[in-house]
C-alpha cells in the first residue's frame, strides 16, 4: 500500500480536471498548475495526446550547452546505479540534451516525446517539472498523478531553472526524471545543485569580461542622466532611460549597430537614423580586457533641436526603376552612375531582395537607354556557361550575372574565362554581378578577379527614410487606376518594421494589403501580421505561425489582451509571455 498520503488522496480521489479544487485533492502550488494548464487548453485525458512542438535546428553552440554538458556528464555518472535521466532544457522548455542511465527509462521518455527539439512547456504539456519550474521560476517536484496530462502520470520529475548570473533572468533549466514507482523527493535537490553548477559555470565562462562591461555601464549611469546601452558576450542591456527612449523595432535596429560597433575604430560619436524615422548620438566606449574586446557600452540622446521633417517633396529618381533619398542609396546610385560612364566592371553586394538588380537595370537604362540587357542567374543546377554565351552573342551591352556567389569552383573558372575572352574583344560588354554579403563566398574565385570594384547596397532598414517614396512607386506600379495613399498611421508602421526582406518584403506586404483592401484605405489591420513584430532572435515556422495568430487576435479584440487570451484558449501569463518573446507591439 502507498505510504504517502498526499501521493495517496491524488491517486484516489482525482476528478476531471474540469472539478480540481486546490483545497480537496493537491496542494495549491499544484492545483495553481493545474488551472493554468487548463486555462492553456490543455486536455488531460490519455486519449487526446498533448500538443507537440519540434524544433529540429537546435543551437547546440550556445554558452548554456557549453558549460550544462559536463556537468550533465557528471551528475549523470552519479546516477549510474539509478534508473534516472537527466535533461537540458532552454528558457522556452525545449529540450536540448538527454542523458540516460536505463534504455527501459529512455524508451519510454522517447514514448513522450521528452527528447531533444520537443517543448514541454506547461501551456503545451500541462504541469510537469520543466514548464511549471519555468513557469514559476522555482525549483519543483512533480510526483506521477500529479502531471496534469495522463499521458506522463508513470513519471516523476524534478525540474530546477538556471539563472544568469550577471542578469538574473532564466538562462534554462536541468530536470531528473524516473519512473513514478522509483520516486526519490531528493531529485529535487539533485537538480538545484546541478543548476546552480552549471550558474557558476556560467559565471566563471563569461563572467570577466561582462562583469568588466557591467562595472563600465553602471559609471556611465552615474555620471550621466542619458539612455545607456551594453553589449557583452552576446548580453545586450540598457537602463531605464534606455528602456523607455527607444520603441521594439529601433531598440532591435541599435542592438544590430551594436555589434558592428564592436570592431576596431576611432569613431566615438555618430549619428544614427531610426527606423522609425527619428535620429538618435551615439557616444561609443569600447571595453578592453587585455587585448580583447569585452563589450561596447553606448550613451544615447536624441538631439536638442531635430530638423523638420513636415517638407514633403517628390523628385525623380536617379536611377530609372528606383527611388530614394537616403545618404546611403543616394551614394549608391551614384557611385554605380559613375561606374557605368566608364564601363567598369562592378559587384552589387548586398541582401537578397535589397534591389541589386534593380539599380543595375537602372543603370544600364540611364546609360544607354535603347540597348537591351541581359540577366544570367548563376544557378549551379543550370547551364550558366552557355547561357553566358547567348547572352554576350546577343545584342545586349549590359549583362548580368546574377548571385556569382553561388557558383561552384569549377563553373567560376569556366565563367571567368567566357567573361576574360569578352573582355579582350571589341566592343566588351558591361559586366555587373550581383552577390550576397557573405565576403568569404568570393575569396578564392577566378570570377572576381574581372570585376574593377564593389558596391554595397544597403539594406532596407538602414534607410527607412525612403520607405515612403519606394511605396509610393511600387503603389503606382500596383495599382495604376487605384486611388491607393497610406495614412500616416500605417506608413509610420511599415517605416519602423525592420524588413528583413527588404524591398522585395515590402513590395510583397503591398500586395497582401492591396488583396485584404480591394477598394478603400488601406489600414493597419491590412498589414501582414509579421508587421507587428519585432523578435529577438529568428522565428521557427511553428513560432511564426503562433506570432501570426496571436497579432490577429488583439487586432481583432481592439488590443484588448484579456479578451485576446480567451479567443485563442491560452492563459492570460501565457499571452504575455509571447508578447514579450516574439516583440509584438500594436
Amino acid at each position: 500500500m502507498d505510504s504517502d498520503p498526499r501521493r495517496r488522496r491524488v491517486t484516489t480521489d482525482r476528478r476531471p480536471a474540469s472539478s480540481l479544487s486546490a483545497t480537496d485533492e493537491v496542494s495549491s502550488f499544484i492545483a495553481q498548475s493545474w488551472q493554468r494548464s487548463r486555462q492553456a487548453g490543455v486536455v488531460p485525458d490519455g486519449s487526446s495526446p498533448p500538443r507537440l512542438q519540434f524544433v529540429e535546428d537546435l543551437d547546440l553552440r550556445r554558452r548554456l550547452v557549453q558549460c550544462a554538458s559536463p556537468i550533465l556528464d557528471r551528475l549523470h555518472d552519479d546516477l549510474s546505479g539509478m534508473s534516472l535521466s537527466v535533461a537540458l532544457t532552454d528558457e522556452h522548455a525545449q529540450v536540448m540534451l538527454r542523458r540516460d542511465n536505463d534504455p527501459v527509462l529512455a524508451a519510454k521518455l522517447d514514448s513522450v516525446y521528452f527528447a531533444p527539439g520537443f517543448n514541454y512547456s506547461e501551456e503545451l504539456i500541462g504541469t510537469n517539472g520543466v514548464g511549471t519550474a519555468l513557469e514559476t521560476g522555482m525549483a519543483v517536484y512533480v510526483d506521477g498523478r500529479e502531471h496534469f496530462h495522463e499521458a506522463i502520470h508513470d513519471f516523476t520529475c524534478a525540474g530546477a531553472p538556471i539563472h544568469n548570473p550577471i542578469l538574473g533572468r532564466v538562462e534554462g533549466l536541468i530536470d531528473i526524471s524516473g519512473l513514478a514507482r522509483e520516486a526519490n523527493p531528493l531529485m529535487r535537490q539533485l537538480a538545484l545543485g546541478a543548476a546552480r553548477d552549471v550558474e557558476s559555470a556560467l559565471r566563471s565562462t563569461g563572467s570577466a569580461k561582462q562583469q568588466l562591461v557591467l562595472g563600465e555601464f553602471l559609471a556611465a549611469c552615474r555620471r550621466r542622466q542619458v539612455a545607456v546601452y551594453s553589449l557583452s558576450c552576446g548580453v545586450f542591456m540598457s537602463n531605464t532611460i534606455g528602456s523607455r527612449l527607444l520603441d521594439p523595432i529601433d531598440e532591435a535596429f541599435l542592438r544590430e549597430e551594436a555589434h558592428s560597433l564592436l570592431g576596431p575604430s576611432r569613431i566615438t560619436q555618430l549619428a544614427l537614423h531610426l527606423p522609425s524615422g527619428g535620429t538618435i548620438t551615439v557616444k561609443r566606449n569600447i571595453i578592453e580586457d587585455g587585448a580583447e574586446v569585452a563589450g561596447v557600452i553606448l550613451e544615447v540622446e536624441r538631439p536638442p533641436h531635430p530638423r523638420s521633417s513636415t517638407t514633403h517633396h517628390r523628385s525623380l529618381p536617379a536611377l530609372p526603376g528606383s527611388t530614394g533619398s537616403s545618404p546611403q542609396w543616394t551614394r549608391c546610385s551614384r557611385e554605380l552612375i559613375s561606374l557605368a560612364s566608364t564601363d567598369a566592371n562592378t559587384i552589387l553586394r548586398g541582401e537578397g531582395g535589397s534591389g541589386r538588380l534593380t539599380l543595375a537595370r537602372g543603370a544600364h537604362l540611364y546609360k544607354n537607354p535603347q540597348a537591351p540587357i541581359a540577366v544570367v542567374d548563376c544557378n549551379p543546377t543550370e547551364s550558366v556557361e552557355e547561357r553566358l554565351r547567348s547572352a554576350l552573342d546577343s545584342a545586349a551591352t549590359t549583362v548580368v550575372l546574377r548571385d556569382i556567389d553561388l557558383l561552384d569552383a569549377r563553373l567560376d573558372q569556366a565563367v571567368s574565362d567566357v567573361v576574360s575572352a569578352d573582355q579582350r574583344s571589341y566592343p566588351a560588354r558591361w559586366i555587373v554581378a550581383t552577390s550576397s554579403t557573405d565576403g568569404d563566398r568570393l575569396l578564392h574565385s577566378a570570377l572576381a578577379r574581372n570585376f574593377t570594384t564593389t558596391i554595397d547596397v544597403p539594406a532596407l532598414r538602414h534607410h527607412p527614410g525612403d520607405v515612403p517614396a519606394i511605396i509610393r512607386m511600387c503603389l503606382g506600379q500596383l495599382a495604376p487606376h487605384r486611388d491607393a495613399d497610406i495614412p500616416d498611421d500605417v506608413l509610420r508602421v511599415l517605416k519602423k518594421y525592420h524588413w528583413p526582406g527588404n524591398i522585395t518584403e515590402l513590395v510583397d506586404t503591398l500586395k497582401h494589403a492591396l488583396r485584404a483592401k480591394p477598394a478603400g484605405v488601406i489600414t493597419a489591420v491590412d498589414l501582414p501580421p509579421a508587421l507587428s513584430s519585432a523578435p529577438r532572435r529568428t522565428m521557427t515556422a511553428m513560432e511564426s505561425a503562433e506570432r501570426d495568430a496571436i497579432v490577429v487576435a488583439l487586432r481583432e479584440c481592439g488590443g484588448n489582451r484579456v479578451a485576446a487570451a480567451k479567443s485563442l484558449g491560452i492563459a492570460r501569463s501565457s499571452l504575455y509571455r509571447k508578447i514579450d518573446t516574439f516583440g509584438i507591439h500594436l
